[in-house]
C-alpha cells in the first residue's frame, strides 16, 4: 500500500483535530491499532512535533493525541493550543504511521505509512484573552 499525500494547515495558538477513515475497497473499516504516531519535522530534519497513542488510558476528560476506533477505522489527531503556539510559522514536513491488525495471523500486526505531505503552520494575529 502506498501512503497517500495530504498536505495539512495549522494555525499557530489554535487547538488542531483533525479525524481520518480509513475504509478498504469495500469501505469496510480496517482494524487500527495502538502504536500509531505522527512526526512533524523542519527542513534540517529536526522534530517539531510528535503525536503517539497513549500507552495507558487518560484521565476523564483529557483528549489523547491520537485516538483510535477499529470498528470504524478512524484515526483521531489532536494538537492542543499549548502545542501549536510552540511551533514556529512555516512550511515543515510530516509522516503517519499506524498499525493494523487483520486477523491474519501469518502477518501478524503490520506497520503501515499512512499519510505524508507538508504541514503549514499559518502564523497567529489574534490573541484571544
Amino acid at each position: 500500500m502506498t501512503a497517500a499525500f495530504v498536505p495539512i494547515a495549522i494555525d499557530q495558538g489554535e487547538d488542531w483535530t483533525t479525524q481520518i477513515i480509513w475504509t478498504d475497497t469495500y469501505d469496510e473499516p480496517l482494524p487500527v491499532i495502538a502504536p500509531c504516531r505522527l512526526s512533524v519535522k523542519n527542513s534540517t530534519g529536526v522534530t517539531v512535533l510528535s503525536l503517539e497513542t497513549p500507552e495507558t488510558p487518560l484521565p476523564e476528560g483529557e483528549i489523547a493525541e491520537i485516538t483510535l476506533s477499529s470498528d470504524i477505522g478512524l484515526v483521531q489527531l489532536h494538537i492542543p493550543k499549548a502545542e501549536t503556539s510552540a511551533i514556529l510559522p512555516g512550511q515543515y514536513q510530516y509522516d503517519l504511521f499506524v498499525t493494523v491488525n487483520d486477523g491474519d495471523t501469518y502477518a501478524g500486526d503490520q506497520t503501515i505509512r499512512l499519510l505524508y505531505g507538508t504541514c503549514t503552520v499559518s502564523k497567529r494575529t489574534t490573541q484571544m484573552t
